[in-house]
């Protein structure tokens, strides 16, 4: 049956062009990937010659190029002694059918190579695997680029390798910077390790994963069991959440940090998301599994960039959470719009003019009052620059969530934070501690390293405080007001329905201060100093 299945197969194939091409027809038993795979590296391990990973052109459709396939560039010409880029036309293809309830593989390969010789040493030749693969895990322990070359170069020489023209045993700094740079895709054994740790080993620090397949994005949620009763002591915190692109997770994806400010006074990360595709509704989705977690799980308010996905998806699953930005991400925002050609590639004095009316605005306490000083400074704005496009962007960008950013939205206790720099102070911790500014190359990697180390070093940092081994800088107002209790404020107050009345220390009014929400009726709480 299976001789008659092939042979059909082979007589509707049509003869190829290119005489140098050859056919076959072949039974794939188990999975075709697999199959792909092992019959690139015996061919590979045959010629002594090299593939790329797979393009998928068309479906089921599976192009291996020689990896010296790539057009050269430069000055090089293409010179097999001076880059690997030798326009090279030699290919393995797979076309994976299944008919009869048979699956098989038509194999097109055409295995002369062009433009270098892989035997030749004189020419750039690829890293020898064995080397490679060390340099791999060097690579992934933080080695330093020098630390490599040493670590290679004694290896060729205990390897009996000497002739250092040789580039498959002599690497130069530049073959390892290259290394560093090629991230792919999600390989076959990062996915399966990825499976393997959510499913087993760190099964009980997942909330939530979606594995990559076709259409549907990798969607992974990680709150370890230190995070979840930190979340479940704090239930209701203001929340700092930001997301890293590069140097954290491979292959482009998001990485959103969300923390909180702990009893301690430090910010401590409660919740991870990996996300391969940003959206509102992916977002939304990874809220909604991080409160299915924590039932009892809803901040009272979420300091943020301006992500329009982000800020829809809060607004969806948290609906009366109070939304910041952070301010020094609006004037970082501005500003660059204001140096590129959209904004009119503005000089640092006229630049320095709308920073000021905008940190002017800012200083709002009250919306009718943040309508006039805005008025009145982009009036003084389109009249410095003689044009009103900047205040045209003011408004139509910024204006609209003035809430947001502006003093008079901010009337309620937020931790005294007016910037995500929590948050911001974390990615700098795990890329340059942890990391030791090395880029992450893996997903499970990722996650050993948010399951172990991360949370010892914060868990250990808050027994350390918890010990009086350490102490916290506090604010200004923060011991002001801690001198204002020790004499005695707190004392002897009529508190109803988490309300009360504080006498004023200044005059021989009371202030109405609400316990519950956060709000008193002084002068200070409607400067936001809570």
């Amino acid at each position: 049956m299976a001789t008659h299945w092939v042979n059909g197969v082979k007589k509707r194939l049509k003869k190829p062009h290119d005489s140098r091409v050859h056919q076959d027809v072949v039974i794939i038993r188990g999975d075709a990937k697999e199959f792909m795979e092992g019959y690139i590296k015996e061919v590979q391990e045959k010629e002594h010659c090299y593939f790329r990973p797979p393009v998928c052109p068309r479906q089921d459709y599976y192009y291996y190029g020689c990896d010296r396939g790539n057009h050269a560039a430069g000055k090089s010409n293409g010179e097999a002694t001076q880059t690997r880029a030798n326009s090279c036309k030699a290919y393995i293809s797979f076309k994976v059918i299944t008919d009869a309830g048979i699956s098989g593989a038509i194999i097109q390969k055409m295995l002369q190579h062009t433009g270098h010789d892989e035997a030749n040493s004189k020419e750039k030749n690829r890293i020898h695997p064995d080397l490679h693969s060390l340099i791999e895990i060097w690579l992934q322990q933080g080695c330093s680029t020098s630390e490599i070359l040493i670590k290679s170069y004694d290896w060729a020489q205990q390897n009996g390798h000497v002739d250092k023209k040789d580039s498959r045993f002599y690497l130069t700094p530049n073959d390892i910077r290259l290394l560093k740079k090629n991230l792919r895709g999600v390989g076959d054994s990062d996915s399966v390790s990825v499976d393997r740790l959510v499913y087993m080993e760190l099964r009980d620090n997942i909330c939530f994963y979606q594995p990559l397949h076709n259409e549907q994005p990798f969607i992974l949620v990680v709150q370890t069991p230190f995070q979840k009763q930190l979340l479940e002591e704090n239930p209701h915190p203001m929340v700092f959440m930001d997301a890293s692109y590069k140097g954290i997770t491979a292959y482009g994806y998001a990485f959103y940090a969300l923390l909180l400010i702990n009893k301690t006074g430090r910010g401590v990360p409660f919740a991870y998301f990996i996300l391969s595709k940003e959206t509102t509704a992916t977002v939304s989705l990874c809220l909604q599994k991080l409160q299915l977690s924590n039932p009892s799980f809803y901040p009272r308010s979420v300091m943020m960039d301006r992500d329009l996905r982000v800020l829809n998806a809060i607004k969806s699953v948290f609906p009366n959470a109070k939304l910041l930005l952070c301010w020094f991400h609006v004037l970082q925002a501005v500003n660059r719009w204001l140096v590129k050609t959209d904004g009119g590639h503005l000089t640092p004095e006229q630049r320095n003019v709308v920073i000021h009316a905008m940190a002017s605005m800012k200083a709002c306490l009250t919306e009718e009052e943040f309508l006039n000083v805005s008025a009145k400074k982009c009036s003084e704005i389109d009249t410095f620059l003689d044009s009103p496009h900047v205040t045209t962007y003011l408004k139509t960008n910024w204006f609209t969530y003035a809430e947001l950013w502006v003093n008079f939205g901010r009337t309620f206790y937020h931790c005294s934070s007016e910037t995500n720099n929590k948050a911001e102070r974390f990615f700098l911790t795990l890329k340059y501690q942890f990391l030791r500014g090395q880029a992450n190359r893996r997903v499970d990697q990722l996650l050993l390293l948010l399951c172990g180390d991360v949370e010892k070093y914060y868990s250990y940092m808050d027994g350390l405080s918890e010990a009086g081994r350490l102490t916290l800088s506090s604010s200004a107002a923060h011991q002001a007001a801690a001198l204002l209790f020790k004499n005695g404020v707190g004392k002897d107050l009529d508190i109803e329905a988490g309300q009360c009345f504080v006498p004023s220390q200044s005059t021989n009014t009371a202030y109405k201060v609400n316990l519950l929400h956060f709000t008193c009726e002084c002068t200070n709480f409607r400067m936001g100093n809570i």
